[in-house]
């Protein structure tokens, strides 16, 4: 099966995912730890307001940063981390990080949205959301197409629009696991909570509610359980991005294989389709005339005399 370039079911997607995951774990992991270092080294210093916005931004970076891995992998034998990370050190990274920021202020958007009175909160919570699922393809079309800032939310949004329900299966699925694993680590991390409440004290319960959020031992196990649910689940959810990008882009006719061969030839060395390398062996054989005699003819008239 080509990564690329082939025609996925729903299912497939997920499988293909899960199978890459899988295969390239611990490379997978290492790279997924280096964004996020950033972001958690922040909430150590005590600037958790900061760390949020750093780990939402490391989040899509992510994003960028996977899709990537799949070029490397679908025209090499491995997945290319430190390619990767070598790649984040051009101009790629500034192009992923505007992407990642615009996306950001959306998110930012809907959440101010929840204070506006009803029924205007409702009216901006489900654009916001609507917003949120058509563009999550943004960081595979800026690392694949090279579409910038905006313009990569709007490619976003046009191949979306051209299978609506699968995206919406797709994404919706994803975000579902997410919540799941992360309610599943939380479980582990969570401390025992002792308040005494007597049953019809119904008044006392937003005091709850503020105590338990602002209990260390709370925040501590949200903090282990959001970290673990990058490391661990972030990276599948990142690849079924990308595959879900190239699955609609191939649909459309949009991708340009000589483009990604030269793509991951330049950034990951890997080797080129036959059809470029051919092209490249002709540009580069150059036919050298042999070595030519000048002959005076003077000389030879004189010769042939004597």
């Amino acid at each position: 099966m080509n990564l690329l370039y082939f025609n996925h079911s729903i299912q497939s997607l997920f499988v293909l995912s899960f199978r890459i995951y899988q295969k390239n774990f611990i490379s997978i992991l290492f790279l997924t730890a280096a964004l996020m270092a950033p972001a958690f080294f922040i909430g150590i210093g005590g600037w958790g307001q900061t760390e949020s916005i750093i780990f939402f931004l490391s989040v899509h970076l992510l994003e960028g940063a996977i899709t990537l891995g799949v070029i490397g992998t679908a025209f090499g034998s491995f997945f290319p981390t430190m390619g990767i990370l070598r790649a984040f050190r051009s101009p790629l990274f500034l192009g992923s990080m505007h992407v990642a920021v615009l996306q950001y202020l959306l998110f930012i958007t809907g959440v101010m949205g929840l204070t506006l009175p009803f029924p205007f909160s409702i009216l901006i919570v489900m654009l916001w959301l609507g917003g949120l699922l058509l563009t999550s393809m943004a960081q595979p079309v800026f690392i694949v197409e090279g579409v910038r800032g905006i313009r990569a939310l709007v490619r976003s949004i046009q191949l979306a629009r051209g299978d609506l329900s699968r995206v919406f299966i797709v994404v919706v699925f994803s975000t579902i696991m997410q919540f799941i694993v992360f309610a599943l680590l939380f479980t582990i991390f969570m401390p025992d909570l002792n308040f005494n409440i007597e049953p019809n004290e119904s008044d006392v319960l937003p005091i709850l509610l503020a105590e338990i959020l602002n209990d260390p031992g709370i925040n501590l196990a949200i903090r282990w359980s959001q970290y673990l649910a990058a490391l661990l689940f972030y990276p599948f959810a990142s690849l079924l991005s990308a595959f879900l990008y190239f699955d609609l882009a191939q649909r459309q006719q949009a991708l340009n294989p000589e483009h990604l061969s030269k793509f991951s030839n330049q950034f990951f060395g890997t080797p080129l389709s036959e059809t470029e390398e051919s092209a490249k062996n002709s540009d580069e054989e150059v036919i050298e005339p042999a070595q030519v005699e000048i002959i005076d003819p003077e000389q030879s008239a004189e010769e042939k005399e004597k």
